[in-house]
């Protein structure tokens, strides 16, 4: 057996982001449908693994990938499962054998596989599982059976894990099984994240946030790690942006979103935040919010719009946007525009910004006379190229 020079470049590691998923899963899947057309057989195919840390959207884009695959999504939490969910042992005392038989827990147990269907099967939270389940695991992969249950021959199989480095599993994997698998460690992409929250239009203020304070997701320390406080993940940073839409914001019959209040005088808030997404991460929400609650109305920009005074730093511009899209009505979005081209140019990307959140929350306001001047001089930004 050979063996490296350096030991430690086998644990070298080649990072993708989230939004390679798609194409690596597509990859997978022209591999198998090559091989069961040329080999006839899936002997020897590895699957794709995912290790990132938590709150990425792994599994959420696993699922989105298997609709436009046009495949059941069959998603198996394995760290959530004991080998008895699996396989319990029944004794057939007419034949004198014993079989295995599943707990209906166990989704293809439950819900029955049909023989000609398309599956993908995503088993989810891999590292959490115990080394007895990582065993079953992988007979589900690399078998492509659990026991005595065949699945269809063009299954694609993909897992997906928090890594050891993230301090989510709880057994190491099997050396052995490794080779199972092909593994692709993902980063975490603020950028592609943000793209998202413009995308859906959902959380202005979230989105504002970030704008100014794009350090924050996934800034810790795992070696000083109390075991009971939380972290700024995508995920609980979305849920910042529930807590603004659902207890902070009104938003009257013409659309108009107004905060309810100061929040950060809410004895509350601080605990709340602080309790989702770690003390660190709160206090630099807490300090972008005192800004925000400083702003206070826009209603003298929207008086003046192409004289009023335009704050020079960033932080506040940010808010002003946000706010432009949270108060645009059919009566004022001329001006909510005429302000967010001043923020940053005619083009500049929070005029975009602004534009796009307003056609994306309030549809209403699409065919506005200053949001169509706008998409028409805009094309390739509409088209997602500018």
């Amino acid at each position: 057996m050979s063996k490296s020079k350096n030991t430690n470049e086998i644990n070298k590691k080649i990072t993708i982001v989230a939004k390679d998923i798609p194409d690596i899963l597509f990859s997978h899947e022209r591999e198998l449908e090559w091989q069961l057309k040329v080999k006839g057989t899936r002997d020897g195919l590895q699957a794709p693994y995912f290790i990132a840390e938590p709150g990425i959207g792994k599994s959420q884009i696993n699922m989105q990938v298997a609709e436009a695959m046009d495949r059941i999504f069959i998603d198996i939490r394995a760290g959530n499962y004991i080998p008895s969910d699996v396989r319990i042992p029944s004794v057939d005392r007419e034949l004198n054998v014993a079989r295995y038989v599943g707990n209906e827990e166990f989704p293809f147990l439950r819900d029955g596989i049909d023989p000609e269907g398309r599956y993908f099967i995503h088993s989810d939270e891999m590292g959490d599982a115990t080394g007895v389940m990582h065993k079953m695991m992988k007979q589900v992969i690399n078998d492509n059976c659990l026991g005595n249950l065949k699945l269809p021959i063009n299954t694609l199989h993909a897992a997906s894990a928090n890594g050891l480095a993230h301090g989510c599993q709880s057994e190491r994997m099997p050396f052995s099984n490794a080779n199972r698998y092909v593994f692709y460690h993902i980063q975490p992409d603020v950028d592609g994240w943000m793209k998202w929250l413009e995308k859906i239009g959902l959380y202005p203020e979230l989105y504002a946030f970030m704008k100014s304070n794009a350090d924050v997701p996934y800034d810790y320390d795992l070696t000083t790690w109390d075991g009971e406080s939380n972290f700024a993940s995508f995920r609980s940073l979305e849920n910042i942006g529930k807590l603004f839409e659902s207890n902070y914001v009104d938003t009257d019959s013409n659309g108009k979103r107004t905060l309810k209040g100061r929040p950060s005088e809410d004895p509350l808030f601080l605990p709340r935040v602080a309790g989702g997404i770690g003390y660190k991460a709160a206090q630099s929400l807490i300090a972008w919010l005192e800004i925000y609650e400083t702003v206070g109305s826009i209603d003298k920009l929207l008086s003046d719009p192409d004289n009023c005074t335009i704050p020079s730093d960033d932080t506040t511009r940010w808010i002003i946007a946000c706010r432009l899209v949270g108060e645009a009505t059919e009566e004022n979005v001329d001006a909510c525009m005429r302000v967010a081209y001043r923020l940053t140019g005619k083009k500049g990307f929070m005029a975009a910004y602004v534009a796009k959140a307003i056609a994306k929350t309030k549809p209403t306001l699409v065919s506005n006379p200053a949001i169509v001047k706008w998409m028409k001089e805009n094309t390739l930004e509409v088209c997602g190229r500018g």
